[in-house]
């Protein structure tokens, strides 16, 4: 009888053991579930810094074919306050590696094709939009010549002439080496 209760009792602990295992372990995994979904992405560098440069360039592309006499912008021939304004939006620290490639054809202040590519990153990222489970589809950030600016697809962007496209920092070198540090 001793023994069957010895039994009974150490099945019992067994159990209780197993159960708040079973709990402890429960708990960390819904306890750690909101740090992975919301610590894991990031949105620095990739498609949030090449939006940023590309809708700058786009914009001084616009603005340059409001302020042209013939209502036509050159990226080729920019005047100084514009050169000093590209030639800093060639290189980015946040985007190691990537071009900014520029449209060879004017940008007209009355644009026949207003969602027409005058400008785009090089380079295809994954983190915009983010997503709660799994990663976006490779894009690329572009600027068009309504001035906006916004993502394309990888299929998209091979289908772009790439002897209308040069890069920017080939056109306009920075004036100054690029920081390794952000500012």
């Amino acid at each position: 009888m001793i023994r069957d209760r010895l039994r009974i009792a150490g099945a019992l602990a067994q159990s209780i053991t197993r159960g708040r295992l079973l709990l402890a372990c429960a708990l960390f995994v819904i306890c750690s579930v909101p740090f992975y979904t919301t610590g894991v992405a990031t949105n620095c560098g990739g498609n949030s810094a090449a939006l940023a440069q590309v809708s700058q360039i786009a914009v001084i592309a616009r603005v340059g074919s409001m302020d042209a006499p013939d209502h036509l912008f050159y990226f080729s021939k920019a005047n100084s306050r514009e050169l000093d304004q590209l030639s800093e939006l060639g290189q980015t620290f946040w985007l190691h590696g990537a071009h900014f490639l520029v449209s060879t054809s004017p940008v007209s202040e009355n644009e026949p094709q207003p969602r027409r590519v005058i400008v785009v990153c090089d380079t295809a990222y994954r983190n915009v939009p983010q997503r709660r489970f799994g990663s976006a589809p490779p894009t690329h950030a572009a600027g068009f010549a309504d001035g906006s600016c916004g993502l394309i697809s990888t299929t998209e962007f091979a289908k772009l002439d790439p002897a209308s496209l040069v890069p920017l920092d080939k056109v306009y070198p920075p004036t100054q080496p690029r920081a390794s540090t952000p500012d």
